[in-house]
């Protein structure tokens, strides 16, 4: 039973060390600690952000081409396209106004954030 418990254990460490954590200081000024959490296993992509609301904190659906990782955040006044260039690691939002229907493009380079040495969970 020890072996079992300690198989399953290292397979859920293992799942969720996963995700691929991106640092995008540069999409917003608001918002320069924003983290984008890819999780390919998981098939989502999350925005993260301690400094904003609710419109850079969220997790969608995202699709694994070869080249980009894109997925959508919705809402009542904008529909907002993500996507990520796996090679350049560039994030790219797309805001479509719902009142004018004009789309405006913003891009920030990213790096791949690692965790402190020190990190437990």
């Amino acid at each position: 039973i020890l072996a079992v418990l300690i198989v399953f254990a290292c397979q859920a460490a293992s799942a969720a060390g996963n995700a691929t954590h991106l640092s995008c200081p540069g999409l917003d000024k608001r918002a320069d600690d924003l983290l984008v959490v890819i999780d390919q296993s998981g098939g989502t992509a999350s925005l993260q952000s301690g400094k904003s609301g609710v419109g850079l904190n969220f997790t969608s659906q995202a699709a694994f081409g070869p080249s980009e990782i894109p997925w959508r955040n919705d809402s009542k006044g904008s529909a907002q396209k993500f996507s990520v260039d796996r090679v350049s690691l560039m994030l790219k939002r797309e805001t479509t106004s719902a009142m004018t229907g004009s789309t405006y493009v913003e891009t920030s380079p990213c790096s791949i954030a690692k965790a402190p040495a020190n990190t437990k969970i």
